[in-house]
Formats: structure tokens, sequence, C-alpha cells
């Protein structure tokens, strides 16, 4: 069932290969009539050429000369002339040479060209009907002694293999060699086209059995075609089932510890009122503690999720200046608990010009991704550090950048894009308070608006992230 395809090309190819050789052939017997079997030229050229040769030698040389010319020929024209001495019809003949029917050559006694009379020069299939009626060239000489030497060139032989066919009749060898050539033609391309898409079924029906390591690159090998574009293509779909298999193996694994703990934490805190209960209430905080805890992990995760599949529910057109301002003005508000200076800078805009940035997308989640990493910025930081926060606008490319900086001791660099995957936290005691989950919601918020996010080690200490995001400028309402 595999070689469906290999099948229907093979055929296809072959009745097509078949339709063009029928349809040339019909062209070149429409317009250029039948190729000219070899027996017609023997006739046409070659016998007459040795006719003509033993009439010249027999009319300046004589019947010796005559047998010396014919003794070089090829046995089988000697044997087709005869020499025959005297009158027609007596019968005399050279020694070595066959016999004249007297009969049947009785018609063309007076004759002095037999080949100008069976091969007209117009050209007309006519001569071959009266070669067959007569099947023999013939000439009469005068030697130089002023004997009549009257000879025949027997061709009924030939005649007799001419093949019986009509103008469409295609030749047998043809139709062999025809048939041979397209076949082994259409196999070798069916086998090149199907060969590689057999590949790519197998590498479908690998992944579905649940092996992500299987890649088409090396059984494609140097194809530089569609069919090679599409193997490449599976491959880097396969690396990225792989490595969504691996992070979601991987997040499983963190969700379920970082349940494991509050849980545990709980069962502890209701053995102790059990066997204590005069500590109830202390146990009663801690469960409801965890709880709480409980609760905004999976907020967050939940939070996750909508950024990793990018829904959003309320999509409405976002102005990204009035939506990072409010979100400067909540960091700025937790920022005086713990002396943490936010200096803002949006960019001045020249006066009259009333246009915006705006984006469409989930104003909801995007906030969410803004304070996320403004917050891990103000965690980072201590006392009397700056968390900066800028915006620009480049018309030029249509994108909108912040970037985020702080003063903290920074990150190891070979750690930094492992800060974007859950529960990935970085130092404890600057980035400790959290579930690991603030810079891989807003990365996967920022892609599903269409932006990007980076993040990397200042040359003066502290972290810098930048967050690329497209817009368009719109009329601000008043």
């Amino acid at each position: 069932m595999k070689r469906r395809l290999f099948w229907k090309i093979l055929i296809g190819f072959i009745i097509t290969f078949t339709g063009i050789s029928v349809g040339v052939w019909s062209l070149l017997m429409l317009y250029g009539g039948p190729p000219e079997p070899f027996h017609i030229g023997y006739l046409k050229r070659t016998a007459p050429g040795y006719l003509q040769t033993a009439a010249e030698v027999a009319r300046h040389g004589g019947v010796d000369e005559l047998e010396a010319t014919i003794a070089l020929w090829p046995k089988s024209e000697r044997s087709r002339l005869i020499i025959d001495l005297g009158t027609p019809g007596s019968g005399g003949t050279v020694d070595g040479a066959n016999s004249a029917n007297s009969a049947n050559n009785a018609s063309a006694a007076n004759s002095t060209d037999m080949v100008a009379r069976v091969l007209p020069d117009n050209g007309s299939p006519e001569w071959l009907d009266a070669l067959k009626e007569y099947p023999a060239f013939e000439q009469v000489v005068t030697g130089p002694g002023g004997e009549k030497i009257r000879l025949v060139f027997d061709v009924s032989d030939v005649i007799a293999e001419i093949p019986q066919r009509s103008r469409w009749t295609v030749p047998n060898p043809l139709i062999v060699i025809g048939g041979i050539g397209a076949l082994l033609f259409s196999g070798v391309l069916a086998w090149y086209l199907t060969r590689p898409i057999l590949k790519i079924s197998d590498g479908f029906e690998e992944l579905s059995r649940g092996n992500l390591d299987y890649r088409l690159g090396k059984t494609i090998g140097r194809r530089r075609d569609e069919i090679a574009d599409l193997a490449r293509d599976f491959d880097v779909m396969a690396d990225r089932l792989q490595r969504l298999v691996a992070a979601r193996d991987r997040l499983l694994n963190d969700v379920s510890h970082e349940l494991r703990s509050p849980l545990a934490r709980m069962q502890l805190a209701v053995g102790l009122a059990r066997q204590s209960p005069d500590k109830s209430a202390t146990s009663l905080d801690r469960i409801e503690k965890e709880a709480v805890r409980l609760d905004e992990l999976v907020g967050e995760l939940l939070t996750l999720s909508r950024a990793e599949s990018g829904a959003a529910r309320h999509q409405s057109w976002i102005d990204l200046d009035h939506l990072l301002g409010r979100v400067v003005s909540d960091a700025r508000f937790e920022a005086d608990a713990t002396g943490v200076i936010v200096d803002a800078d949006f960019g001045a805009r020249p006066s009259g010009d009333h246009n915006v940035p705006v984006l469409m997308g989930s104003p909801e989640l995007l906030r969410r991704a803004f304070e996320n990493v403004v917050r891990n910025a103000l965690r980072h930081s201590g006392e009397g550090q700056i968390v900066k926060i800028t915006a620009t606008d480049d018309a030029d490319h249509q994108q909108f950048r912040i970037d985020i900086s702080d003063e903290g001791p920074g990150i190891d660099g070979d750690k930094l894009d492992d800060l974007f995957e859950p529960f990935v936290r970085g130092q404890s005691n600057a980035w400790g308070g959290g579930f690991g989950l603030g810079l891989s919601i807003a990365q996967r918020a920022i892609r599903a608006h269409g932006g990007d996010i980076k993040i990397r080690n200042r040359d003066q200490g502290g972290l810098l992230v930048t967050i690329l995001l497209p817009y368009e400028l719109r009329q601000a309402e008043v």
C-alpha cells in the first residue's frame, strides 16, 4: 500500500511517454511520410548501381572483363546477376553465371534500360508494384566485338522481404525499444520522486510512535528541491516537538515539586494541630499561608498557559506609553518600601504630535509581562540602587523598545538563557520569593504579541532586559 504513489507515477509517465511517442510518430507520418525501409533503398540505389557497373564493364571490356569485375562483388550480389549471350531467350549463359528464365524475361527482350522503366524519376510508389510483377532489372548492351550481352539483376528475394504495412503502421522494433525506454525512464523517475516521500512517511510514523530523535537529513542526501525542503521542515518540526515535549516533562516535574512542598507543609501543620490542640491557631495560620501560596502558584501557571497559547479573550488596542506608565507607577510605590530608585524615561514627543504607539493584543497579559520584569529588577536591587526604565520608538523599523536595567550582581553568563525557563531562579538572595515563572510568562506574552525579549549582563554590573514590540501610530484620544 505504501507504493501506491509509485505505481501512479509509473503508469502516468508510461502513458504520457507513449502518448508523446505516438504523437511524434503521427506527425512524422503526416508531414514526412513513413521512413524508407532498407530494402527500398537497395532497390533504388544499390541494385541499379551494380547493374549499371556491369553494363559499362561489358560494353567496354566484354564478358571476360565483366567476369573479373563481378568476381570482386559480394557473393550475394554475384548470385543475383545473370549474364546471357546472344539473343534474348536463347538460354545461353556465361560459364559460372546463373541461367535466366527465358519465359519470364521475354517481355523485356528488347529493353535497353530496365532500371529507368521500373524506377521512374517522379518517385511514385507505382514502381514497386511494377517491380513485383517483374522482379528483375535488365539491360542489353553491345560488347566491344559487336556481340549482344543481356544482363539481368534478379531482386525477387529483396522484394519478398519488404515489410507489408500501411502508412500508419509503427515498426515492431520501434514499439519494443519505445516500450522498454518508457518503462525504464518512468520507473527511474517514479523511484526518484517517491523514495524521499516514503522516507518522510516513515519519519511521521516514527514520530507517531514517540521516536522524537528520528531525522531525515541523512536519508534525503544532497537533493535541492521542494521535497528536500519538506524533509528539512520535518527535521525542524521534530526538533521543536522534542523541545516542547522536554519542556512539558520538565514543567510537569517542576509543578509537581512546587505543589508537593506546600502540601507537605500543610499536612505537617494538620498533624501538629492534632497532636497539640493548643497550637491549632499557629497551624491554621500556616495552612492559610500555604493555601494562599498554592493559589498564587496556580494563578501563575494559568497565566503561563495563556501566554504560551497566545490566547487572550479581550483583544484591543493598547497604548504602550500609558500601559508602561501604569507599571512604572506601581513599581515606584513598591520601591519606596525598600529604598530602590525607579528612574523612567519615555522620551519627549514633538509638541502638537498627538500620535501614540499602539498595539493590538491583550492589555492584561502585556501588563503582566512588563510588571514581572520590573518586579524582578526591584527584587534584584538593594537600597539606594537605581532601576532604570527607558522607552523609545523606532519609526524606521516600527519597533517599540523598552530597556529595564538594574545595578545588582547580575547572573552567570551561561545561565542567562535558562532564566526564561519555568521554575528557574537566579541567586536565592536576590531573586527569592517567587516561583521562577515571572520571566517565563514575560517571554511568552511578548512573543504572543509578535515581539521579542532579551537579557544580558551590564558592563557596569546588573542586568539589562530589552523588550521589542511592533507598533503603529494612532491618534491619541482626547
